[in-house]
């Protein structure tokens, strides 16, 4: 995602694989199944083990504690940058009303036209899941192939009443809430498969896995390559083949798994995983300031991608990777991570 976003301003050709930043927004789908898989994991767990569903105390506050603070601290300087280039207007001030309440694909302005940065609708999606995970949990706790056709039925009935719209009523629909239900619903399916494979397989099957997973892997780039990128209309691809890529998806995901089993991330590994979602919120806003400013440095009317200007390419494809991940991690270790001390040791006093 974070490739396809940058390529976007910096069109630096990848050769063979310029296949996949052109295509990269999809990876979105994967990420949002993985957030359900992750948050689903210890209650499949539990299932697996034949405990009775109990739903954690503070759900809503420990989900607001990871997520919102780096949220607002990121919207903060996307609004400063915007008062900067522009100054204040009614306009902002409904943008950043929408942004503030997680509300902002509701809204044409707030969505598709918004000063205060494109990626941040992301948040918003997941965020109205987070409000019904806890109905959807115990529900998939209790009848998971159920529970998933709901879902499912949910996000295609959405999907054939969204796909005749076109411009501006197509583009304000697509990225909603019911548009990924099923794909939600599917992350916590994997969850419930995972967790039950993981202790019945033995370590030699691992390699397996692996290999497994790189299968699909060539048949989800096979898919981007030959289907989705040959489309006319690769937004009502992407929303007509959702549920579709996101099997593979999950596949992959159960397979990835599967294959590394139960290692604990260390390090560096575990440095960058932390810093993930920093990342996300300001990268793609990084990269389009970059350009702005004119770092590195370029003249005239005419952007040098534009221009086929390779060594501009690449050094502005470098500097938005540095710069985007200097940033992800001052996030982590400035704004995140003394947060959840804090509370943390709050918690522990109580």
């Amino acid at each position: 995602v974070g490739w396809f976003h940058i390529w976007q301003q910096s069109w630096l050709p990848a050769g063979e694989l310029d296949f996949l930043p052109r295509s990269g927004y999809v990876w979105v789908d994967m990420m949002i199944l993985l957030s359900a898989f992750c948050l689903f994991l210890p209650y499949a767990t539990d299932k697996i083990q034949g405990k009775e569903f109990r739903f954690a105390d503070g759900f809503y506050f420990r989900r607001a504690i990871r997520i919102l603070p780096a949220y607002f601290v990121c919207l903060a300087g996307h609004l400063l940058v915007a008062l900067a280039q522009n100054g204040w207007s009614k306009t902002l001030g409904l943008d950043l009303l929408a942004h503030l309440t997680l509300t902002q694909t509701w809204f044409l302005q707030s969505y598709w036209f918004t000063q205060l940065g494109g990626a941040l609708w992301t948040v918003a999606v997941l965020a109205g899941f987070y409000l019904v995970f806890p109905i959807v949990a115990k529900a998939m706790y209790t009848a998971p192939i159920k529970t998933f056709g709901a879902m499912l039925v949910v996000q295609m009935s959405f999907t054939l009443c969204t796909l005749p719209l076109e411009g501006n009523e197509y583009r304000m629909m697509f990225n909603r809430l019911p548009a990924f239900i099923g794909v939600l619903g599917l992350g916590m399916v994997v969850a419930l498969l995972y967790a039950k494979l993981a202790n019945l397989l033995q370590q030699k099957w691992r390699w397996l896995f692996l290999l497994l997973g790189v299968v699909v892997l060539a048949g989800i780039f096979a898919l981007l390559k030959y289907s989705l990128l040959k489309s006319d209309k690769t937004q009502h691809w992407q929303l007509a083949g959702r549920m579709p890529l996101a099997l593979l998806f999950g596949l992959l995901l159960l397979f990835v798994c599967l294959g590394f089993g139960q290692a604990k991330r260390k390090g560096w590994i575990a440095f960058l995983s932390a810093m993930t979602y920093s990342f996300y919120l300001w990268h793609q806003s990084i990269a389009v300031w970059l350009k702005q400013a004119r770092i590195p440095f370029w003249q005239g009317e005419v952007p040098p991608n534009q221009q086929g200007d390779l060594p501009w390419m690449n050094q502005y494809n470098l500097l938005c990777w540095l710069v985007a991940l200097a940033v992800a991690a001052a996030s982590l270790l400035l704004v995140e991570k003394p947060i959840l001390r804090l509370f943390a040791q709050k918690s522990g006093k109580k």
